[in-house]
């Protein structure tokens, strides 16, 4: 072939190969842009997978410690309000007892914190320094009834208390609060479940009289007169819960009785002749009543573990059974 003719050959071929390259050349650039909009639309809609495994960046386990809990419930404790009601005394907050409320996270700032015999403001001052804690979680619900959160903590102002497992910070932090706006209602204390189950009297007395009567005397009249018989609650036979009135509620627990409801029970302890211990033990005794819970409500310590702390080796099986609540 001569020199022309390889000329022409090479030419031709260049002429072919110029346009075969760019396409492949776009086709490659196309791929790749295609493929990175596809990966960020996908990291979008599901969110950073930060902190999926021990060790990891992302959320710690001592923030989300229930690391079994399904997606679904994780979307729904997201979505779950907070308040953290909290009562003290001038006592508690001079001696440091209450500083544990600097380490509460921050979806449950700013605290409700009520110094019952000294307010920090006029905000969270109570009518009376009255019935321990019990003033202090009335009037925070008489007063945000209307604007209540979907999960609202009642805890004592101290750190650690005997009736109490683990730090008071980390109760707050662990508590699964999708859990509770399913149930309603949840003790902080799993351990021992019920130390004392209550008979009840089967008859009620004057409330002006009852100072004067035994505790199941005293317990029956305040049932008896505060239940909505027209919805068919009647005084039980025996009563029982975890001690020692610290809780979590869901609002649609708190609302399930008007904010007159609520304003009228507190009006009774701010009048009873009782005692100031002895009126808060009364409320200690029946806030699960007053919540929408069965007289007798002793939760096993597995199963009360694994729904309100999330903690436990088999908690999916009691996860499972929330679906239904």
């Amino acid at each position: 072939m001569g020199t022309q003719s390889k000329r022409q050959v090479r030419a031709a071929l260049a002429f072919v190969a110029r346009p075969l390259l760019f396409a492949i050349a776009l086709t490659v650039v196309v791929r790749v842009l295609f493929d990175g909009s596809t990966s960020r639309s996908t990291s979008a809609k599901h969110g950073p997978q930060k902190g999926r495994q021990h060790g990891l960046g992302g959320d710690a386990p001592s923030s989300h410690p229930d690391l079994h809990r399904s997606d679904h419930s994780q979307e729904q404790e997201h979505r779950t309000t907070t308040a953290l009601v909290v009562a003290s005394s001038s006592q508690m907050v001079a001696s440091g007892e209450t500083a544990w409320l600097a380490d509460v996270p921050a979806a449950w700032q700013p605290v409700f914190h009520y110094v019952t015999d000294a307010p920090l403001s006029p905000q969270l001052a109570v009518p009376v320094h009255k019935g321990r804690e019990a003033m202090a979680y009335l009037t925070y619900i008489v007063d945000h009834y209307d604007t209540l959160a979907d999960v609202v903590v009642f805890h004592h102002g101290h750190r650690r208390g005997w009736h109490q497992a683990m730090d008071a910070a980390d109760e707050v932090r662990r508590l699964r609060t999708a859990y509770v706006a399913r149930r309603g209602y949840a003790s902080l204390r799993c351990l021992p479940g019920c130390e004392n189950v209550i008979v009840l009297a089967d008859y009620a007395v004057d409330q002006a009289q009852l100072h004067r009567h035994a505790r199941d005397v005293q317990l029956t009249t305040l049932l008896d007169d505060f239940l909505d018989k027209d919805a068919g609650e009647r005084v039980p036979v025996r009563l029982a819960a975890p001690c020692c009135a610290q809780f979590a509620a869901s609002k649609t627990a708190i609302r399930r009785r008007s904010r007159a409801w609520w304003a009228s029970l507190r009006q009774w302890l701010i009048s009873t002749p009782l005692a100031d211990a002895d009126s808060g033990r009364l409320l200690e005794h029946t806030w699960h009543v007053w919540l929408g819970n069965e007289s007798y409500h002793c939760p096993q310590y597995e199963a009360c573990q694994c729904h309100t702390y999330g903690i436990g080796a088999d908690c999916e099986a009691y996860y499972a059974l929330e679906e239904a609540m």
